[in-house]
C-alpha cells in the first residue's frame, strides 16, 4: 500500500506545475487507495465509478473522467483516464465544488465499509501539497470529517453550519 501511494504520488506529482486534471486524478487514486485498503480494488473503482455517473448531470467536469474496468490486480492509476484539456479549462472553484461532492458521496456510498476514519486516511493518503491545493479550490475535508462523526451520532437531531470566514463550525441541535 505504501508503495503504491509513493508510486501514485510520484506520478500525479511528476510536471512541475500542477493542473486541475492532475489534482482530480490524484483525489480519485487516493479516494480508491484508501477504500481499497477496506474492501477489494475492483469494488472501490465500481463504486467510485457508478458515483461519478451520478454526480454526472451535477458537475460538468465528471463527463471528462472515465474509469475503466481492469484486472483486480492491476494499478489503479491505469483505470482512470482523465481528458486533461477539457478539465483544464474549468474554474479552479468549479473543481472545488465537484471534489467536495465526491468525497462526501463517496464516504456514503461506502456505508460502514469505509469505517470511521476514511476522510482522516483520506487526508493522510492525499498529502499536504494536494490537501493545500484542494483547500484552495474551496474543499473542506474538515467539515467532512466533522459531518461523518456527526452522522455517526443522531444524523436527525443535528445539523452544522459552517462559518468559512472564522473557519470555524458548529453544530446546532434542529
Amino acid at each position: 500500500m505504501n508503495n503504491e501511494r509513493i508510486k501514485t504520488l510520484n506520478q500525479v506529482t511528476s510536471k512541475p506545475d500542477i493542473d486541475n486534471s492532475n489534482v482530480v486524478k490524484h483525489i480519485l487514486l487516493s479516494l480508491v487507495n484508501v477504500a481499497s485498503s477496506k474492501t477489494s480494488k475492483a469494488y472501490a473503482r465500481t463504486t467510485m465509478k457508478a458515483l461519478l455517473k451520478e454526480l454526472e448531470n451535477n458537475y460538468d467536469i465528471l463527463r471528462f473522467i472515465k474509469i475503466e474496468d481492469v484486472e483486480e490486480n492491476e494499478d489503479n492509476n491505469e483505470a482512470i483516464t482523465i481528458s486533461s484539456t477539457s478539465v483544464n479549462n474549468i474554474e479552479h472553484k468549479e473543481v472545488g465544488k465537484a471534489i467536495q461532492g465526491i468525497v462526501d458521496m463517496y464516504k456514503y456510498q461506502l456505508g460502514k465499509k469505509a469505517g470511521y476514519f476514511f476522510i482522516r486516511e483520506f487526508k493522510n493518503n492525499l498529502g499536504v501539497n494536494y490537501h493545500l491545493i484542494i483547500k484552495r479550490m474551496g474543499v473542506d475535508l474538515r467539515l467532512s470529517d466533522l459531518q461523518a462523526e456527526i452522522f455517526g451520532w443522531n444524523r436527525e437531531k443535528y445539523k452544522i453550519k459552517d462559518d468559512s470566514n472564522a473557519n470555524i463550525a458548529y453544530i446546532k441541535k434542529k
